[in-house]
């Protein structure tokens, strides 16, 4: 593994990250083309050398924190390389977790790696689009069906994960991506957490408005319910089309009517209170358990 300087060069600059060029090899793959881009990563699609098999590679680079030579990523100041080396720890970590999680709507990890002083995970490679880019046409039209054919496989699949001890803590529509049949599957796992590992709750990312209450307060148990209300917001989203309130923000959530409320003509009642539920600002006044919350969904 690369060391990274303790004195980077001066000139660099913060967000100074070109993506890889087309064509550039790292390891064992060559890359044709970006995929997408966000704060902390870059996804691209690749073709595997041996067997030319297209994949997708995520890399690991901290826009805030970070600047690319040539190919290298390179921390821009020492006090960005201790928060570089440390978000790159929690990378590979996500890497290993994906490896030993099994479900089919779970992206696949085939392989991770360091290299360019950065890390790689390397997925199957999965037509489709995310949740949150498919919600910008205004041609999609969200009604009951789809709801549940989009939601129930993904509260089935963070059941799984519950069942291994484990919280995803990151439900949002950018992070599922909508496969033919509007199948989906979950592509990021960066925010997940132990239940017994709570203490490390820190080093976690978490997204405004889809993070429950409780995970802006390191004194409060997270848990299934937690997961329920990234998931309830996520399917509210759905229906306003608008980015969520957060979560914390009593005033704003006190004057918004209810999904019940709101959107009774058009969608069943019972996936509108499952919304509410799911969306109460109490753990306690929440679904407990994926279950309770597919049982409130389940009419089908």
């Amino acid at each position: 593994m690369t060391k990274i300087s303790p004195s980077p060069p001066s000139h660099l600059v913060a967000g100074n990250i070109n993506a890889l060029s087309s064509g550039s090899v790292i390891d064992e793959y060559i890359i044709e083309r970006v995929l997408a881009k966000g704060g902390f990563s870059t996804v691209y699609l690749a073709r595997q050398l041996k067997d030319q098999q297209q994949v997708a590679i995520k890399e690991y680079n901290p826009k805030h924190l970070v600047a690319r030579e040539g190919n290298t990523i390179i921390p821009i100041d020492p006090a960005s390389a201790k928060l570089f080396q440390r978000g790159r720890e929690l990378f590979l970590k996500e890497a290993t977790l994906l490896t030993t999680l099994k479900h089919p709507n779970i992206v696949r990890v085939i392989n991770f790696f360091l290299c360019n002083n950065t890390a790689y995970l390397v997925m199957n490679y999965d037509y489709g689009i995310t949740l949150g880019n498919w919600l910008k046409n205004p041609d999609n039209l969200v009604n009951t069906e789809f709801l549940l054919d989009v939601f129930q496989p993904v509260m089935r699949c963070i059941k799984n994960m519950h069942h291994r001890g484990l919280l995803h803590l990151d439900i949002k529509p950018d992070n599922i991506l909508l496969r033919p049949l509007n199948n989906p599957l979950i592509l990021d796992f960066g925010s997940a957490l132990p239940y017994k590992d709570q203490q490390n709750r820190n080093a976690h990312s978490m997204t405004k408005g889809y993070a429950a209450p409780e995970q802006y307060n390191a004194s409060k148990q997270l848990g299934p319910w937690s997961d329920c209300y990234s998931i309830g917001c996520s399917m509210r989203v759905c229906l306003d089309r608008t980015e969520p309130l957060l979560s914390t923000d009593h005033r704003a959530i006190e004057k918004r009517p209810s999904a019940h409320q709101r959107y009774k003509p058009h969608i069943d009642e019972k996936v509108l209170y499952a919304i509410d539920w799911a969306m109460q600002y109490s753990p306690s006044k929440r679904p407990q358990s994926i279950d309770d919350l597919l049982n409130a969904t389940n009419y089908r």
